[in-house]
């Protein structure tokens, strides 16, 4: 889902293998990721490598994309740890980025996030009010009121803000969109497919180890 087309220059090139043959595939700078400048800092120690999954629940691109990245996700190696961004970009969207950071906080998000991708997508439902959303929460046999009392607290508010501050940090407009260790973007329409964004982001994890 774009809200707007994804610019940049060519700069640099790479090569990689491409999954399932022996062809080897060019992914360049501008056209198949897009280089962050200046790199973002992860964070983390020496050593490990960062991936972003930056999505919105209401995006049928990311329920799409969501069995994809999960499977890919299991095999990613020891260095490297993976995260889930929810972007705020607009009312809607900050409210369903408050339902996530909330289910994180208080432990249930395995719960949660697979069961509110598929209440939307599968089932129909908006949940696009507070209200919705503490009644969906119910239904999952979840605390509601605890529930609306953590989505409404400051702390869940400020990391709604923070990852505003992030996502425009990292130069993203549109979702799924994967950061690659605060260094590159990949998006569908960039690298052509969803299958093709995850080959994309395997060439620049291994860039990132050299």
């Amino acid at each position: 889902m774009k809200r707007r087309d994804f610019l940049g220059t060519m700069a640099g090139a790479g090569i990689l293998l491409a999954s399932g043959n022996t062809l080897a595939a060019e992914y360049r700078d501008g056209r198949h990721f897009q280089s962050i400048t200046p790199p973002v800092d992860t964070g983390l120690e020496d050593g490990k490598l960062q991936v972003i999954e930056v999505f919105w629940y209401g995006c049928p691109h990311c329920y799409s994309f969501e069995p994809k990245v999960k499977e890919w996700q299991t095999a990613l190696p020891d260095d490297v740890e993976f995260a889930y961004l929810p972007a705020p970009m607009n009312d809607v969207w900050a409210l369903h980025s408050r339902v996530f950071y909330t289910a994180q906080q208080l432990g249930v998000l395995d719960d949660l996030h697979q069961a509110f991708y598929d209440a939307i997508h599968d089932q129909g439902r908006l949940l696009r009010s507070e209200s919705a959303i503490l009644r969906f929460v119910d239904q999952l046999g979840l605390d509601a009121d605890e529930f609306r009392e953590t989505m409404r607290s400051d702390s869940i508010r400020a990391k709604v803000v923070e990852a505003a501050q992030d996502i425009q940090e990292y130069g993203v407009s549109g979702v799924p969109t994967l950061v690659i260790n605060g260094e590159a973007i990949v998006s569908a329409s960039m690298a052509g497919s969803h299958d093709e964004m995850l080959e994309v982001a395997d060439y620049l994890l291994e860039r990132a180890r050299n």
